[in-house]
């Protein structure tokens, strides 16, 4: 091992540092952002500023709670920010000439997000509706749940009890205005430049308990009759208002969207919409998810206007991620060269740009976009893996007749030697795999595993064509790519057949338990987290139940396809398996709940094979980035002993 090259071992994982929820004050003069560490195993975020005239960073508030999304006043004189302080999730200002925060007002529930009027006299927020959608009886001792619609729960989430409203509220506190109505969930608002009107994001369609496709509405900022501004044949994920009042949407414009469509951009003008960039082929936003960056646009893509005439937004190609310039007349041009890049959030400010990115091996800091480059902000985001990097080495493979999959190789150590491989597998699967690293990737190279990850056909950011072929052929079409690429490392000399394992979150997990009984002998162990495994009983558990079936089978409903549900669940075959399999799965995960490892696990144990089932109180979906940081650590120390102890 290098000199230079520190052990990652498990608990390493409590030193992690994450920048995220960026913003630039209207002058372009400073960056504001959190800063995540992990403190006696809880999350701690904070706010800090910068100077993009080459000064230090500052930090801002110091409470021990957590500090997000700040945003600048219109005079950038304040930020206001949401914070944990009390009970829940609330609004505060700061004031930037020196002071402490202060507690706007509290709001019932939870807050998800506060933007301040063009005057700054007020706020726009995101909050619960005030009304219950199903609950009967007392709030505290419910008598029952009255459920009539398929979008009651959501992971992440949990019961979704009330929906969220957009409000408004004055900034020197007072009685919050509820502007849209309790019945439909609001996904993002904005002002419009005068302060009048606020637009906003909701499906106000009966059909919204099955399936909720967002549009463009307008609403006055003092309540009242809404109006419609613009639809998608598809739906809205996010809204930007520039400061002559033009709209822009990122979202898809093809008739009942079902997860492999590009979220585009697109521009309202006169209440229809004008796609901008469409032959770029590329969704807006990162796709490439990463638990050493923060979730960013991964979760909600993003447009930014730097002026009336330019829109700024990522672009995920390859694996990577970079901003792009849409001129609202002419064609998108990349505003970076670096093609290796994944940028996981960006935001704008007096016509300058600034993103969150990581290059190959490395966690994010802050940049600002100059020039096709580059110029590094802060150095505290990425300090903390710096003696644990190892950069992947990024290889091509080709099968006869098929496109090029790109894949990524870590070597054991940072050293090119025979040895045992762990192949990891994505999930979504209209996602995808990039240079940056993951904290298991690192502990298992740094334990003298070779990893080896892909983006077969169905990853994002290589043109629709190639997402929509997995429509369908989930597992088949896909895992001969993948064993493609673990023949490649066998026959570069780099690992054994008999010395190979298989990892997998979410769909990845469904690819695991695929793999294990379409192709049982192939690999010596798996870990398989939060699979899919059976997607008739998925169907009924799943909090985005009328989503899978298109994309898994190219059937919604069961009932249209019942062999092809059948024979596109791993639990089909998975009794042919006898690799050693740990099932690790979240009790409060609803996008892949626990049935899915516990249909495994009963064949399997009921075989008398070596299977062992981990379940994490309280976790959903992704703990993998947001879990508690001992069940994150302790998540990791499972995944290696078992690879340990089988390869």
């Amino acid at each position: 091992m290098s000199p230079a090259l520190r052990p990652f071992r498990p608990a390493d994982l409590r030193r992690q540092v994450l920048l995220q929820h960026l913003a630039v004050s209207p002058d372009g003069a400073w960056a504001a952002y959190g800063r995540r560490t992990i403190e006696k195993d809880e999350y701690r975020s904070r706010l800090w500023r910068v100077t993009l005239d080459r000064g230090r960073p500052e930090q801002l508030t110091f409470a021990d709670a957590n500090d997000l999304l700040p945003e600048f006043s219109p005079d950038g004189r304040a930020l206001v920010f949401l914070s944990d302080r009390t009970e829940r999730v609330q609004p505060w200002i700061l004031p930037l000439g020196g002071g402490e925060p202060r507690h706007v007002a509290e709001i019932e529930g939870s807050v998800a997000a506060a933007k301040w009027s063009p005057d700054g006299k007020s706020l726009l927020l995101l909050a619960p509706s005030g009304e219950n959608r199903f609950l009967v009886g007392d709030d505290e001792r419910p008598v029952a749940r009255v459920i009539r619609d398929l979008t009651w729960r959501l992971d992440g989430v949990g019961l979704r009890e009330q929906f969220t409203s957009a409000w408004t509220i004055p900034t020197q506190g007072g009685r919050a205005r509820r502007l849209t109505e309790p019945g439909h969930e609001v996904v993002d608002a904005a002002w419009s430049p005068d302060g009048r009107r606020v637009t906003f994001l909701a499906d106000l369609r009966d059909e919204a308990g099955v399936i909720e496709f967002p549009q463009a509405y307008t609403v006055s900022s003092r309540g009242g009759r809404r109006r419609p501004l613009a639809t998608l044949k598809g739906y809205a994920l996010s809204l930007a208002c520039s400061p002559a009042g033009r709209i822009a949407l990122v979202g898809v414009d093809r008739a009942d969207p079902v997860g492999w469509e590009h979220e585009n951009l697109y521009l309202v003008e006169g209440g229809s919409t004008r796609q901008l960039g469409g032959a770029l082929d590329r969704p807006i936003g990162n796709r490439t998810f990463a638990d050493t960056l923060a979730l960013g646009d991964l979760l909600q893509a993003r447009a930014h206007w730097l002026d009336d005439e330019t829109l700024v937004a990522l672009v995920s190609d390859r694996g990577g991620s970079r901003p792009y310039r849409f001129p609202v007349d002419g064609e998108p041009e990349p505003l970076l060269d670096d093609t290796e890049l994944v940028c996981a959030s960006l935001a704008v400010g007096g016509g300058r740009i600034v993103v969150v990115a990581a290059d190959p091996g490395n966690a994010g800091e802050l940049y600002e976009v100059e020039d096709g480059r580059l110029r590094p902000l802060t150095r505290h985001g990425a300090r903390w893996l710096a003696a644990n990097r190892i950069e992947p080495d990024r290889i091509s493979v080709r099968r006869r007749g098929r496109p090029p999959i790109d894949a990524w190789f870590v070597p054991a150590h940072g050293r090119r030697r025979r040895g045992p491989l762990v192949l990891k597998i994505h999930g979504g699967p209209h996602s995808a795999y990039g240079p940056v690293p993951f904290t298991e990737t690192l502990a298992l190279a740094h334990a003298g595993f070779h990893v080896l990850y892909a983006n077969p056909q169905g990853s994002t950011g290589y043109g629709e064509d190639f997402a929509h072929a997995l429509t369908g052929r989930w597992g088949e079409l896909d895992s001969p790519e993948q064993l493609a690429v673990v023949d490649w490392a066998v026959r570069e000399g780099l690992a054994d057949r008999d010395r190979i394992g298989v990892l997998g979150l979410s769909y990845g997990g469904y690819m695991v338990n695929w793999l294990l009984g379409h192709y049982p002998g192939r690999f010596a162990a798996a870990v398989s987290e939060n699979p899919v495994t059976d997607l008739v009983s998925h169907f009924g558990t799943c909090d985005f139940a009328t989503w899978v079936g298109p994309t898994a089978v190219g059937a919604r409903f069961p009932h249209e396809d019942p062999d092809g549900y059948r024979e596109r669940s791993p639990a089909t075959l998975i009794h042919r398996n006898k690799a050693p399999l740990l099932l690790l799965q979240c009790e409060g995960d609803l996008r892949c709940p626990a049935d899915q490892s516990e249909i495994v696990f009963g064949i399997l144990r009921g075989l008398g094979r070596e299977v062992e089932y981990v379940r994490y109180p309280e976790e959903f979906h992704i703990m993998v980035a947001t879990g508690r940081p001992d069940r994150r650590v302790d998540r990791l120390e499972r995944i290696l002993d078992w690879f340990e102890r089988y390869l």
